[in-house]
C-alpha cells in the first residue's frame, strides 16, 4: 500500500514537472514563430524573446500564490553557510567561460543591451522553473541525486525547442547535450548551497558571454572543447560532495 502511494506520488511529481518544463517551452517557441513571421531584425527578436521569458516568470509566480509557497522555499536566501567552499565558490564554472572573454567582443551597444537583457530574462525564469519549481517539487519524493538528474534531463529536453528557430538537428543535439551538463552543475550547486541565487547570476553571465564573444573557427572548438572537460571535471566533484545519505522523503 505504501509503495503503491509512493510510486503515485513519484508519477505526479514527475508529471507535474513535464508539465512546467512544456510551459515554459512554450514562450521561446512563441516569441521565436512571431520573430519568424514577422521577419524582424536580430536585434528586434532579442528584446522580444526577452519579454516572453520575462512573461513567463507569470505562471510559476501564480502558482506560489495559489499554493502559498514561498520564496524561501524555492531557494531565493542566501547560501547555506559553509556551503560555498562546497561548491569551490563556483570558480570552476567561472573559469569554463572566462577565456571567451580574450577572444574579442560584441562592441554594438545595441546589441548588448539587448542581449543583456535577453540573458537576464533567461537565466532568471529557466532557473525559477528548473532550479527552483521543478527541483523542489522533485526532491519531495526521489534522492538528491535522483532529483539531480531527473531536472536536468527536463532543462535539456526543454532546449530542443531550437529546432522551431531554424537550428540543424546536429546543433538541436549538440545544445541539449550542453544543457544536460550545465543543468547537472547549477543542480549540483543548488543542492549543496540550498540557494538558487548564485546559478541565476551564473546563468545570466554563462548566456552573455556565449552570445558577445566573437571566438570563431579552431579557436571557439578549443574553447569550447576546454569549457567542456572543466564542467565535466566539476560536475564529478560536485556529484562526490552531495550526502551520502540520500533516502527518499516518502
Amino acid at each position: 500500500m505504501i509503495d503503491e502511494k509512493s510510486k503515485n506520488t513519484k508519477s505526479r511529481s514527475v508529471l507535474s514537472s513535464l508539465v512546467f518544463a512544456i510551459v515554459l517551452m512554450m514562450f521561446p517557441v512563441a516569441s521565436g514563430v512571431i520573430v519568424a513571421m514577422n521577419d524582424m531584425d536580430a536585434i528586434q527578436g532579442y528584446w522580444l524573446q526577452g519579454v516572453f521569458m520575462m512573461l513567463s516568470i507569470s505562471v510559476p509566480a501564480i502558482f506560489m500564490w495559489i499554493t502559498n509557497m514561498k520564496p524561501v522555499q524555492i531557494g531565493f536566501v542566501r547560501v547555506e553557510k559553509g556551503s560555498a567552499e562546497a561548491v569551490l565558490y563556483c570558480l570552476p564554472a567561472i573559469a569554463a567561460k572566462i577565456g571567451f572573454l580574450f577572444c574579442g567582443m560584441n562592441r554594438d551597444i545595441h546589441t548588448i543591451v539587448a542581449l543583456a537583457f535577453l540573458a537576464i530574462a533567461i537565466g532568471l525564469s529557466e532557473e525559477l522553473y528548473f532550479r527552483g519549481i521543478i527541483l523542489s517539487k522533485l526532491r519531495t519524493c526521489f534522492t538528491i541525486k535522483q532529483t539531480v538528474i531527473l531536472s536536468s534531463v527536463f532543462f535539456a529536453a526543454v532546449h530542443a525547442s531550437q529546432a522551431f528557430s531554424g537550428a540543424g538537428i546536429f546543433m538541436v543535439a549538440l545544445t541539449m547535450i550542453n544543457a544536460l551538463l550545465f543543468g547537472i552543475v547549477a543542480s549540483e550547486i543548488v543542492m549543496l548551497t540550498k540557494s538558487i541565487v548564485a546559478v541565476i547570476i551564473w546563468h545570466t553571465s554563462y548566456d552573455f558571454i556565449n552570445w558577445i564573444a566573437l571566438a570563431q573557427g579552431t579557436t571557439e572548438i578549443v574553447l569550447v572543447i576546454i569549457q567542456s572537460v572543466i564542467m565535466i571535471t566539476y560536475a564529478i566533484y560536485l556529484w562526490t560532495e552531495l550526502p551520502d545519505k540520500q533516502d527518499c522523503p516518502l
